[in-house]
């Protein structure tokens, strides 16, 4: 994913084969995930035949979400934690999801490139990326969503591992890269609303409040990669705030 990400399609692929031979072999692939492959193989063919139809891509993201909603069969995800970080936090578990990195992968090299107009007074493109953070972090303290926890817990590496590869990127490639990229002909700040608003739809699970906190740090990010162009740096500000969620504030919310 990370050469994906560099631009060295030819090295992801190279590695996403017998890295998907070991999985196989380790169980956290069974031979009917061979069907989501074949899926997205298909899905990448009619998307490079038909590059500006818009029923190929609609099919993809089809795909793409079931994937990300671990509803198709054949992937056996390893569990690394399960519990509460605290008496009043809602319990989690720790998971390495395949099949959204297997998503998040096919977004990175299958999307098309996209161009972001250079912005002027960057400086207040960052300014507000900035204001959206905090008010997501105000709003979720004060609404009681959140609440001052410190903690370090001795699962963090897989935890950012997950965090950065099958949770921060595939999410950045599809909100961010394929957002912008599908609302191309709109001006670039209704790109990054539309793809905060999107960002935060898929929290609605959680409840509206945090659908809201995450639309505003959907706000942040795509106003980010709106004033750099970089997806990467959308992807570390991404992390970072998780990290800084799960370091500071109850993990995931509070009961």
């Amino acid at each position: 994913m990370l050469a994906a990400l560099a631009g060295q399609r030819r090295l992801a692929l190279g590695v996403a084969v017998p890295a998907s031979a070991v999985a196989l072999w380790a169980g956290v692939l069974a031979p009917l995930a061979g069907l989501a492959y074949v899926l997205l193989g298909l899905a990448a063919w009619l998307c490079r035949r038909w590059p500006r139809a818009r029923w190929p891509w609609l099919l993809a993201v089809l795909l793409i979400l079931a994937l990300a909603l671990h509803a198709l069969p054949g992937f056996y995800p390893p569990r690394w934690w399960q519990g509460m970080l605290a008496d009043n936090s809602k319990p989690y578990t720790l998971y390495w999801h395949w099949d959204k990195g297997l998503a998040g992968l096919w977004l990175l090299l299958c999307l098309p490139g996209v161009a972001i107009p250079a912005v002027t007074k960057r400086g207040y493109w960052l300014l507000a990326c900035a204001a959206c953070l905090f008010a997501a972090l105000g709003l979720a303290l004060a609404s009681g969503l959140l609440a001052w926890q410190p903690k370090w817990p001795a699962w963090w590496l897989p935890w950012l591992a997950a965090n950065l590869l099958l949770v921060s990127l595939p999410e950045e490639a599809l909100f961010r890269q394929g957002v912008f990229a599908a609302a191309a002909r709109w001006p670039l700040w209704q790109r990054c609303a539309l793809s905060a608003v999107l960002f935060g739809l898929v929290h609605m699970p959680g409840g509206l409040l945090w659908a809201l906190v995450a639309t505003l740090a959907g706000a942040a990010y795509a106003l980010l990669y709106a004033a750099t162009g970089r997806l990467g740096y959308a992807l570390l500000l991404h992390t970072g705030f998780n990290v800084l969620h799960l370091a500071w504030l109850s993990y995931p919310q509070l009961r």
